[in-house]
């Protein structure tokens, strides 16, 4: 019996040390996201070529993202990449539809308003036409939402990412990636290829062939089964 206990308990660690290692590596691939789009911003706006550095990341209380991570159940992994996030967001300029904006925690509660509620913190409804109590947005497209199901937490600690087309009489999912660490990835990915070619002033035009190709074959080398969400 005290075998069992001990390798119960052994497992019980192992898992935990793979949560700390998975929400670890995310921290890691923001900070390489943020580096990454920061380099393409030094190159648009060459006011900037001679700043070292982004602007620093506003720490956050951990206790405010405790108290969303009990409220919501948050998986441990999205947890973690809100603590690292700090207080403010990041914003993606081009997105798939416009611009991608990835919520902080102060702004969480916000973004679910329309989808569980009338304000901020209000559960008192749930949106209709299949969307569910347990997904909750995490990023904004143009009305396109992404979002997690706490209710499908992997062992991770980690969760996929999911998206949904607004305007289509349903919130129907679709896989934007199988983890939040490749999200990071895809949008490191994403910032590298598509941001630089983006134009403000003819903002609807398609990415070239041979950039297309590049962006896609370097997506499904990130993650096969997300690929299609990110062809443009």
């Amino acid at each position: 019996m005290k075998a069992q206990d001990n390798k119960r308990s052994a497992q019980g660690q192992a898992a935990d040390d793979h949560v700390t290692d998975t929400s670890t590596e995310v921290a890691i691939l923001l900070g390489g996201l943020r580096n990454e789009l920061w380099t393409q911003e030094r190159k648009r706006y060459l006011e900037l070529e001679h700043e070292p550095e982004p602007e620093p990341i506003v720490p956050i209380e951990p206790a405010i993202v405790a108290a969303l991570a009990e409220r919501h159940a948050l998986p441990p992994v999205y947890r973690a990449f809100l603590q690292a996030l700090g207080k403010q967001g990041i914003a993606i300029l081009p997105g798939p539809f416009q611009e991608l904006i990835l919520y902080a925690a102060p702004e969480l509660e916000r973004a679910q308003v329309g989808f569980r509620g009338t304000r901020p913190g209000d559960n008192s409804f749930v949106a209709p036409h299949g969307w569910r109590r347990s997904w909750i947005v995490i990023a904004y497209d143009n009305g396109d939402p992404y979002f997690v199901d706490t209710a499908k937490t992997l062992p991770d600690g980690e969760c996929q990412i999911l998206t949904a087309m607004h305007g289509t009489g349903t919130w129907e999912p679709r896989l934007a990636a199988s983890s939040l660490g490749q999200f990071l990835r895809i949008l490191r990915v994403w910032a590298r290829i598509v941001v630089p070619h983006y134009d403000p002033q003819n903002p609807d035009e398609p990415l070239d062939d041979a950039h297309l190709r590049r962006l896609t074959g370097e997506i499904a080398q990130i993650d096969a089964a997300a690929a299609d969400h990110w062809t443009i």
